[in-house]
């Protein structure tokens, strides 16, 4: 009879390999699972913003020092509404004093070098396995926690014991990164438009990031044209001191949805992390941080037992699943609400658009209220007490 507990993660993304390097705090086998190879994960061309509640869970976890060095943060964040001509500028002064003296708003990494990092992490320790199907078939293995980190599109998703709530945009997003001249150094830019948001996230000092929001019929469109006239039709969108120079790297494109998928709280052993679980509009850029704050839920109610026993599994899957519920719907309900207000023309909405600036360029402490809640999170208070 086996001792130590088996916990297989089936994919191998930013939010598998973390839970894996968490999981690995407890005497347990982790199998790390996934089609591609290391190389090809590593690989992708992605972006992701990090938030100060992500920076308290990395902190935790001795994490954030060894990413740290691939980190360009951001100290303002500027707001547009293109329709109405709004504008405001978020700035470290609208932070709370526990967070403002880390001198950013936030923080923008690259996918190649974090998973660089946490691949690096995997491979120093012991008990974590990353290992593709075909050698798992190979090995008499049982399993008793099973952990789904595969991304929005899961099949796993197809199990008919789900409760879901789902909502399509019809919108995609572009991603690509570009050069610019005539940037402010350190800031970011979300960009309010009729057919959708568009954001820019600094790299480094004249490299940035676009997460481009449109109807998937127009995204398909630009993303079939040619990169000079991708680049005009963006050049129209920026801020005018903005001068685009060229797209470096790829151009990706994903689908936009809102959803939440709760498997029914029966005997099976799958259990939903991230974008298997919940997925945003990637307006406000929250989409990895609340992945993050899922592997840390895990890690809190495991670290609150004596001892981790199989057979308290559907007890552990009540206590992460609505121990979540409330900050995942707190995001869904604020960046669908931004989405529905500000992605349309609607007439009747121009009044609460106008005032909803006014508010935030009157009262400073409206502005903190918001950026406070964007960057610590629903469940800073719990993070904090455990760093």
């Amino acid at each position: 009879m086996r001792n130590t507990l088996n916990f297989k993660i089936l994919g191998s993304g930013p939010t598998g390999l973390f839970l894996s390097i968490v999981l690995s705090k407890f005497n347990l086998n982790i199998y790390l699972i996934d089609l591609l190879t290391r190389d090809k994960l590593v690989s992708k061309d992605k972006t992701y913003a990090i938030t100060h509640s992500t920076r308290k869970i990395l902190l935790k976890f001795d994490l954030w020092h060894k990413l740290e060095p691939f980190l360009f943060g951001f100290d303002t964040l500027s707001i547009k509404d293109t329709v109405t001509s709004q504008i405001t500028n978020l700035t470290i002064s609208d932070l709370d004093k526990d967070i403002s003296c880390a001198k950013n708003i936030g923080w923008v990494i690259k996918h190649s070098d974090l998973m660089d990092i946490f691949f690096q992490e995997i491979d120093n320790h012991n008990n974590i396995f990353f290992i593709n199907n075909q050698e798992l078939s190979q090995k008499d293995l049982s399993f008793d926690y099973k952990f789904i980190a595969t991304g929005a599109n899961s099949v796993a998703k197809t199990f008919r014991n789900i409760w879901e709530i789902k909502k399509s945009y019809n919108q995609s997003c572009l991603t690509f990164k570009i050069l610019v001249r005539g940037n402010y150094e350190k800031r970011a830019y979300e960009i309010f438009r009729e057919e959708g948001p568009l954001a820019l996230l600094p790299l480094d000092k004249n490299l940035y990031q676009i997460i481009w929001t449109a109807s998937t019929s127009k995204t398909s469109e630009r993303l079939n044209s040619n990169r000079n006239f991708l680049l005009d039709n963006l050049s129209t969108i920026l801020p005018n001191h903005i001068k685009v120079d060229e797209i470096i790297g790829e151009i990706n494109v994903f689908p936009v949805s809102l959803s939440l998928n709760i498997p029914i709280l029966n005997s099976n052993k799958f259990i939903f992390v991230g974008d298997s679980f919940h997925t945003f509009h990637p307006v406000g850029g929250q989409g990895l941080n609340t992945c993050w704050r899922d592997v840390n839920t895990i890690f809190q109610i495991l670290n609150k037992n004596v001892f981790i026993n199989k057979n308290n599994l559907r007890i552990f899957k009540f206590k992460y699943y609505f121990g979540r519920l409330i900050d995942i719907l707190i995001t869904l309900a604020i960046t669908d609400s931004l989405i529905t207000i500000f992605t349309n023309r609607k007439f009747l909405l121009f009044p609460l658009r106008k005032l909803s600036f006014l508010i935030l360029n009157k009262f400073s402490f409206i502005r903190k209220l918001i950026l406070n809640q964007m960057t610590k999170s629903f469940i800073f208070s719990s993070i904090k007490k455990h760093t």
